[in-house]
């Protein structure tokens, strides 16, 4: 079985600063500065290399190194200069900025525009597939990182060791709540835990081995050993053993860099454990300050709403009170209404005697007359006329006219044009005491 170590532990960021989250060693340089280290055989052939400070190079076979990038149309062509690829990564970055990805150049914002690939196989991996590995590399990390953000490779064989080094623009692409196609660059979408870093290792490792590859599944030592970095001039400086290094260290040499390697890891898991403990204990306290401000404001609630009840009781309260009262007024009106009932029929008994009153007394006369032979109510009517005449004759004529006036406003009002009980003596004279 032979060995595969996966590197994906440098970041080259917007600004041009680039940084390894293995070594902690950071720089600048930019896309270009790593492409002209990694296409430096393209320089070679175009008489524009510049110098490399990293010793396991070995300038007599830089010329056999190939380099590939995609064009405008996604198909793979060879670089004619580094540019080519420079542009390449630029073409994506700007296909996800159309597609509204921001990209920040600053801070702790600065937006990881390239995370470099590096693959590397020991000549037991590589038997049988000399002319094959490169394609199928880039194949498996295609289908990990999506195809389109696989720019560009360079296949470098002037060193200890074939390996390949790979372009990834960390393109996210997705759909909006509208189903509108849209894009952000952002390298922990793929990156998202050292778990998800160590699962594409073996991934990695699968897939070649389902390519007929005799490649061992677990390996994490070696590719701790193989971890390097760029310095400020974009060279890569590989740090430790190869994998043909690494098979001839004794065994007890191998258990004691496992040691060292494990106990780094066990270092950096406390220390995020610690971390990942004072931020719980943050969220707990703001938790905690959270609660409390909303009990305060239940509280507050609960005191308006126990002081609307009680207003609303008194309303009720008040409410009842003034039903009361109108019942009982309304039970004393009743009582009126049956006693004004009661007294309307009786002066109605009253005024129905009245209305016969008069003509009984005349009826009266006329039987005194008989009796005594003597026109005794042909007497009384004339008598009744002369005092008519003199009231008349005593009253000036605007008493007339307003005497006149209030009997026919007290006519039109009972709705009748006439009286309804006799005069007291019926004379077929007016009554100028309604007039």
């Amino acid at each position: 079985m032979g060995y595969l170590s996966f590197d994906a532990s440098v970041k080259i960021h917007q600004s041009g600063r680039f940084t390894s989250t293995k070594t902690k060693k950071s720089g600048s340089g930019g896309v270009s500065g790593y492409i002209r280290h990694i296409d430096r055989g393209t320089d070679r052939k175009n008489g524009c290399e510049t110098g490399h400070s990293n010793p396991d190079i070995n300038p007599e076979f830089t010329l056999r190194n190939e380099s590939y990038y995609k064009d405008e149309s996604g198909e793979w062509k060879r670089t004619r200069q580094s540019k080519d690829m420079v542009s390449a990564v630029h073409r994506r970055v700007e296909y996800a900025k159309e597609r509204g990805a921001r990209i920040y150049d600053g801070g702790r914002n600065d937006t990881a525009i390239v995370r470099p690939l590096v693959v590397q196989l020991d000549s037991d991996t590589l038997a049988g597939h000399e002319d094959t590995w490169a394609d199928d590399t880039i194949r498996i990390l295609e289908d990990m990182f999506r195809k389109d953000n696989i720019v560009g490779y360079s296949i470098h064989k002037d060193e200890t060791n074939v390996h390949i080094h790979v372009c990834f623009v960390p393109v996210y692409e997705y759909e909006d709540k509208n189903g509108k196609q849209k894009c952000s660059v952002s390298q922990t979408k793929f990156f998202t835990s050292p778990k998800t870093l160590a699962s594409m290792h073996r991934k990695i490792r699968k897939s070649f081995k389902d390519k007929g590859y005799a490649v061992e599944m677990e390996n994490k030592p070696i590719d701790e050993h193989l971890a390097g970095y760029y310095d400020k001039k974009g060279d890569w400086h590989q740090q430790g053993l190869t994998p043909d290094q690494l098979k001839e260290l004794t065994e007890k040499q191998i258990q004691l860099r496992l040691e060292e390697i494990n106990m780094r890891f066990r270092q950096e898991e406390l220390s995020n454990l610690e971390k990942a403990m004072k931020e719980l204990q943050v969220s707990a306290e703001n938790g905690k300050a959270q609660l409390e401000h909303e009990r305060q404001l239940l509280e507050r609630q609960k005191a308006v709403l126990q002081q609307g009840q009680t207003s609303v009781q008194a309303q009720l309260r008040a409410i009842e009170l003034e039903r009361a009262n109108v019942q009982e007024m309304k039970r004393q009106a009743e009582e009126m209404l049956t006693k004004a009932q009661d007294t309307a029929d009786v002066c109605k008994e009253i005024i129905q005697e009245e209305k016969h009153l008069n003509t009984r007394f005349l009826e009266f006369c006329g039987r005194e007359g008989d009796r005594i032979r003597y026109d005794v109510r042909g007497y009384v009517e004339r008598l009744y006329k002369k005092f008519q005449k003199e009231r008349r004759d005593s009253l000036s004529s605007r008493q007339l006219e307003l005497l006149r006036d209030m009997e026919l406003r007290r006519q039109g009002n009972a709705g009748t044009t006439h009286r309804d009980e006799p005069h007291i003596i019926d004379t077929g004279e007016p009554d100028l005491s309604f007039m």
